[in-house]
């Protein structure tokens, strides 16, 4: 299973996940969790419409993504799910008994960090299964898949 964002990070997280299924003749499912709006007494119609179609756009581009895992010779199913995204995406994988659930992470930015945007950290607390975290080429210096599914990179070293 491959938890995605859908941000531009998503493509690369689901193509990685799509090389480590390929290797290992397993199915994918990618899922994404759209984040409910509380409700607010001064939303309109048009709000509505709008979250309507954003919720829409996203579920799009999700069978997007899942499309061209396939096109990679990978069985995908995509996932669209709504409420809290690390308690979503953990009942899902223990659902369909995830061997491996793999998300991406990035460095977050200043708001995510103060607003605890940035799910991966949970999620690899709670979900049922082993928890690959992906970190995208234009994060770290790139890593390649190698026989028998290790993954071997360099040492990174942070500036301090």
């Amino acid at each position: 299973m491959v938890a995605v964002n859908l941000s531009d990070h998503s493509e690369a997280t689901a193509r990685y996940a799509a090389e480590i299924a390929l290797f290992f003749q397993a199915s994918l499912t990618i899922v994404y969790v759209y984040r409910t709006v509380p409700f607010c007494e001064y939303a309109n119609e048009t709000t509505l419409t709008v979250l309507e179609d954003q919720r829409r756009d996203l579920q799009r581009m999700l069978n997007v993504l899942a499309q061209k895992v396939q096109k990679r010779g990978v069985i995908c199913e995509s996932a669209f799910l709504v409420g809290e995204p690390t308690e979503q995406i953990s009942i899902l994988a223990r659902d369909i008994g995830a061997d491996l659930l793999i998300t991406a992470s990035h460095q977050p930015v200043f708001l995510e960090r103060i607003f605890n945007l940035d799910k991966t950290p949970p999620i690899k607390h709670q979900a049922p299964c082993p928890v690959l975290i992906y970190r995208d080429k234009s994060a770290a210096e790139p890593s390649t898949l190698h026989n028998f599914g290790i993954v071997r990179g360099t040492k990174q070293t942070e500036m301090m």
